[in-house]
């Protein structure tokens, strides 16, 4: 039984159009980033006003979506759970990937460990899971967006903290982000970003509709809570429509981008490079599953339900993404191991886009058994 359905789950997946289709996509545009940064046909830096639409615009307007939808009591407790699971695996990464690395010097530990910790989670892994289920494309987005509360929360903290330094230990990150009035300031300033902002807002809005009595918006023959603003502010889901799926296209753009810049030949001759990508690309995805299977264990047992396998697939698939371009542009711009950095990002771009298939694959064979949902 549990050789056919992990099986059967793989097969559904490789005879899936969609999950090929999304692959070339973005490979081909990866592909056209590498052309246009090859033949000079765009700016100097233009990628750094791309990173900020991203950002700032379609990264928020993504967020905020995820959550506009009617909230489903039975998902109350496994979305508690991916929040928390989300938590927990990017504090240990953030502060524990440094140790596979702990031979190195301390500059390089901590950007090949951050480099490790941090995946451009939305532009691949989230993009392909929608892409095999099209049809849940709701529950994936706001699946992913629990998830990734700790990815914000960390990259914009802890991660910028130690990309500053360029000595830093345990004792010191501590009073940084708990102790000092300096570390609590930035703390505050990590919660304005605009995709955690916009986060938490659709976290109110979506918890809001647990409130008896407040579904006073008639729309479509339906009744919606008060915090659906899109059923009844005209121009919300359409703005957020648009502006949404601009962080893929925009991202793996720039990817290409820094394919073309990087030194590919120089890279794949460097062992901790590769040590780099293994540990990024094979020990997360284990370390993740691993997690999941705890967590939907213990779920299971106190509740009768464990996690679902289409939130498992998914967060499995957004930890086997390739390198965040943030974490390079951190190494560039405050000058820690730049190089390294864009080697690293360059070769998880490539490997990525075996490596992700990989996964989804192995993640929705486990996902098939008793063990999820």
């Amino acid at each position: 039984m549990f050789y056919s359905s992990s099986l059967k789950a793989m097969l559904d997946v490789l005879s899936n159009f969609n999950f090929w289709s999304i692959l070339i996509a973005a490979t081909f545009v990866i592909f056209i980033g590498f052309i246009f940064q090859k033949k000079s046909l765009i700016f100097p830096d233009w990628e750094k006003v791309v990173v900020k639409i991203i950002l700032y615009v379609a990264l928020p307007a993504l967020a905020l979506k995820s959550f506009l939808i009617d909230i489903n009591t039975e998902q109350i407790g496994e979305s508690i759970a991916l929040a928390i699971l989300g938590i927990i695996f990017y504090t240990s990464l953030t502060f524990g990937s440094k140790f596979f690395f702990i031979r190195n010097q301390k500059s390089l530990q901590d950007t090949l460990g951050m480099s490790v910790a941090f995946s451009s989670a939305v532009y691949f892994g989230v993009m392909i899971v929608k892409a095999i289920s099209i049809e849940k494309s709701a529950e994936i987005d706001l699946y992913s967006s629990l998830f990734l509360i700790g990815f914000w929360i960390f990259m914009y903290s802890a991660a910028d903290n130690i990309m500053k330094k360029k000595r830093f230990d345990e004792m010191e990150m501590q009073k940084a982000l708990v102790g000092k009035k300096e570390g609590f300031i930035k703390l505050i300033k990590v919660f304005k970003n605009p995709v955690i902002i916009a986060t938490f807002v659709g976290i109110f809005l979506w918890l809001f509709q647990l409130i008896p009595g407040i579904d006073l918006i008639k729309t479509d023959g339906k009744n919606y809570s008060i915090s659906r603003i899109d059923k009844y502010i005209p121009g919300v889901n359409q703005i957020l429509s648009i502006l949404a799926p601009l962080a893929s296209p925009l991202a793996w753009f720039s990817m290409g981008s820094v394919l073309a810049k990087s030194e590919i030949k120089e890279a794949f001759k460097s062992k901790l490079v590769w040590w780099t990508v293994f540990v990024k690309n094979i020990i997360t995805p284990i370390f993740c599953i691993i997690l999941f299977v705890i967590f939907s264990l213990i779920l299971r047992t106190s509740t009768g339900v464990g996690i679902t396998s289409l939130s498992f697939v998914l967060c499995v698939a957004i930890v086997a993404s390739p390198t965040a371009n943030t974490i390079v542009g951190y190494a560039i711009l405050y000058n820690k191991e730049p190089k390294v950095a864009s080697h690293v990002g360059a070769l998880t771009i490539l490997t990525g886009i075996i490596n992700i298939p990989l996964w989804i694959l192995i993640s929705s064979a486990i996902g098939a058994t008793s063990l999820f949902s």
